[in-house]
C-alpha cells in the first residue's frame, strides 16, 4: 500500500519510512500539510502519518481538509506535544489512532498491519461488488436479521434485499462504511441459520448495504438457489 508520511523533523521521517518500506510498503515522505495535499491531489493514498505540529497548516487542519472533502484516507496521528483535547479532536476528525512520540516501533507496526487489512479488506469488497452487480440482482425480501456489532452488542433488523453476495438491511447499527458486523439470517428454505462476516460497502436512504466477507461456499450456493428462485421468469 502507498503510504503518505506527513512530517517536518527529517529523522522522524525517515524512521517511519524504514519501517514502512521495511513492510512492503510504498512511503511518500513530504514536510508539511500543503504539500500533502498537493501529493493527494495527483496521486491517492492508502494510509497516512500525520504529525499534528507542521509548519503552515497544522495536522489538525490537514484533518479537517480531508473531512470537508470527503477523503476517506486512513490517518494515524502522532505528536509529542499535543494536548488531549487536541489528540480527541484529531480522533473525531477522522484519525483512526492517536500515538504519542517517541512513538514505540512495535505499536506502529501492529497499526500498519491492521491498515494493510483495511486496504486489502476493500479492495476485496470493490472486486466482488463489481461481480456481484454484474452476476446477480438482489431481490426485494423481508428477513428477521440479527446484527452484531461490537461496541453496540445485538440489534435485532429487517432485510430489504438479498443477493449471494450480500444484503442490505434496515439496521441502527453504529457502523460506518468499511466496518464490519456479523449478520446472522435464515433464508425461508427450511435450512439452518446463516452467520457471516460482513462489511458495511454503503448507507443508502432505505438501509445498510453490506458485502459478505467469509460467506460458506455450501450456504453461497444456498443463497443462489434461493435467490434465483425469486429472480422474474424470462417471457
Amino acid at each position: 500500500m502507498r503510504v503518505l508520511i506527513v512530517e517536518d523533523t527529517p529523522a522522524e521521517a525517515e524512521l517511519y519510512a524504514d519501517l514502512v518500506a521495511h513492510h512492503g510498503h510504498d512511503p511518500v515522505v513530504t514536510p508539511s500539510a500543503e504539500s500533502a495535499l498537493d501529493s493527494l491531489a495527483v496521486t491517492p493514498a492508502d494510509a497516512i502519518l500525520l504529525d499534528l505540529f507542521l509548519p503552515g497548516m497544522s495536522g489538525v487542519e490537514f484533518l479537517q481538509v480531508l473531512s470537508e472533502r470527503r477523503q476517506p484516507v486512513p490517518v494515524v496521528a502522532i505528536s509529542g506535544v499535543a494536548s488531549e483535547a487536541e489528540a480527541r479532536r484529531s480522533l473525531e476528525l477522522g484519525a483512526v489512532e492517536f500515538l504519542p512520540k517517541p512513538v514505540a516501533v512495535n505499536q506502529l507496526e501492529m497499526i500498519l498491519d491492521f491498515l494493510e487489512l483495511q486496504v486489502l479488506t476493500r479492495r476485496f469488497t470493490e472486486d466482488v461488488l463489481k461481480v456481484s452487480r454484474r452476476r446477480y440482482p438482489r431481490v426485494d425480501i423481508s428477513l428477521e436479521v440479527k446484527v452484531e456489532e461490537p461496541t453496540a452488542g445485538q440489534l435485532e433488523a429487517r432485510s430489504v434485499n438479498l443477493s449471494p453476495f450480500g444484503l442490505k438491511v434496515r439496521s441502527a447499527a453504529p457502523v460506518q462504511p468499511g466496518g464490519t458486523v456479523r449478520l446472522s439470517f435464515r433464508p425461508a428454505d427450511g435450512e439452518p441459520l446463516i452467520s457471516v462476516q460482513s462489511l458495511l460497502v454503503r448507507k443508502d436512504f432505505d438501509g445498510q448495504a453490506f458485502t459478505f466477507v467469509n460467506l460458506t461456499n455450501p450456504d453461497f450456493q444456498r443463497l443462489q438457489k434461493f435467490v434465483d428462485a425469486r429472480l422474474p421468469r424470462p417471457v
